[in-house]
């Protein structure tokens, strides 16, 4: 989708029309769901706020402005929920249910979807990294973003962004020689 069809989409939501927030959950429903998989790593609290998050897109319509990069803007409202669910996660959630909710088992529906796992697999290699290199490439790799528009998200200098993301995939790659990537 070009910034001038989510702007079109957006004055359309605007008024009302709910197909076109439907035009951009079919653009960017995967990508932000992936967004959420990689932060909060458990299935169902990704899809959850998938569906929140398209909500407060319809809400907060009005608060895109033109020329901004509407990729930026969409994930940076994503990883802003992101971080406040797993913030009142962890205020809500006795330690020792912290530990067992990323290591709960597969349903059946779930290990039919080869996406789901796959983002499983992803999510347990990028663990090997730090919190601020995994964004980075998931946002580069999974949301499709410049480093440009994340160094914007991220409030980095750009050359900052490019360096972290190269010494994330050499890490990776290392470790991929070495045999240590779960």
């Amino acid at each position: 989708m070009t910034d001038a069809e989510f702007q079109k989409a957006i004055n359309e939501i605007q008024q009302g029309d709910k197909t076109a927030l439907h035009k951009i959950y079919d653009a960017y429903g995967d990508k932000i769901y992936r967004l959420f998989l990689g932060k909060v790593r458990n299935h169902q609290d990704a899809e959850d706020l998938t569906s929140e998050f398209f909500l407060k897109l319809w809400e907060c319509a009005s608060l895109y402005r033109a020329g901004q990069g509407h990729k930026c803007w969409l994930s940076t409202i994503a990883r802003n929920m992101a971080v406040d669910y797993i913030r009142k996660q962890s205020r809500e959630m006795p330690v020792e249910d912290a530990e067992t909710v990323n290591s709960e088992p597969l349903t059946e529906h779930q290990t039919a979807e080869d996406t789901v796992l796959s983002n499983m697999q992803a999510s347990a290699i990028l663990s090997q990294l730090s919190e601020d290199e995994q964004d980075i490439v998931r946002m580069h790799i999974s949301a499709e973003l410049t480093f440009r528009e994340i160094a914007v998200i991220l409030k980095k200098p750009l050359g900052t962004v490019a360096w972290k993301y190269r010494n994330a995939i050499g890490k990776l790659q290392k470790l991929a020689k070495e045999g240590r990537l779960t």
